[in-house]
């Protein structure tokens, strides 16, 4: 039984990028369509980092859902952060075996993420408001919490990631190699 093929709307910054996963589609022979209907998979492009989490908060639940994340973010946190979203599944671009089951996977709707960071829901949305510039003033109010709420979450992701500073984090959520924690 041959097996079907899907249709992939890509969505990056930059058509450029589509290049990065072009290997995959060509691979299974997609066929990439801006319009979407039932069987289409969204590769979201997560180049530069942090640019998809923008798009995603635009997305809803169900695009979403048929949604993988393509990312060249290797810390477990930052792949929670974008699973986080309830999208299909966050892989790396060089991963060819994982790139296409995972476009398999989102044109049906089906999650294939394991979480790997040990991080709360909510400390992923608070890690959410730091990676978009928010300080805990601004995130308390976002997420309607008191600013000691916010800054308790902090103290225990860092704690949790063996780390010293909010900029430790982030530093260690955006670098293009992959992570010891």
């Amino acid at each position: 039984m041959k097996r079907r093929i899907p249709f992939v709307n890509i969505i990056a910054a930059d058509e450029s990028y589509h290049k990065l996963v072009q290997h995959a589609l060509d691979h299974i022979e997609a066929e990439t369509s801006t319009m979407t209907n039932p069987n289409t998979a969204h590769l979201l492009l997560d180049f530069p980092m942090t640019w998809a989490i923008g798009k995603l908060t635009e997305m809803n639940s169900q695009d979403r859902a048929r949604t993988l994340v393509v990312t060249q973010g290797t810390h477990s946190a930052y792949m929670d952060l974008m699973a986080s979203f309830h999208v299909s599944g966050v892989v790396g671009p060089n991963d060819l075996r994982a790139l296409i089951a995972g476009i398999y996977a989102a044109a049906s709707s089906l999650k294939t993420y394991q979480w790997r960071s040990g991080l709360t829901y909510m400390e992923l949305r608070v890690t959410r408001l730091i990676l978009q510039g928010l300080d805990t003033p601004s995130s308390a109010e976002t997420l309607r919490i008191s600013q000691k709420t916010i800054n308790a979450h902090i103290s225990n992701i860092l704690s949790k990631l063996g780390l010293d500073s909010r900029t430790q984090y982030i530093a260690a959520l955006v670098r293009h190699h992959p992570d010891q924690f």
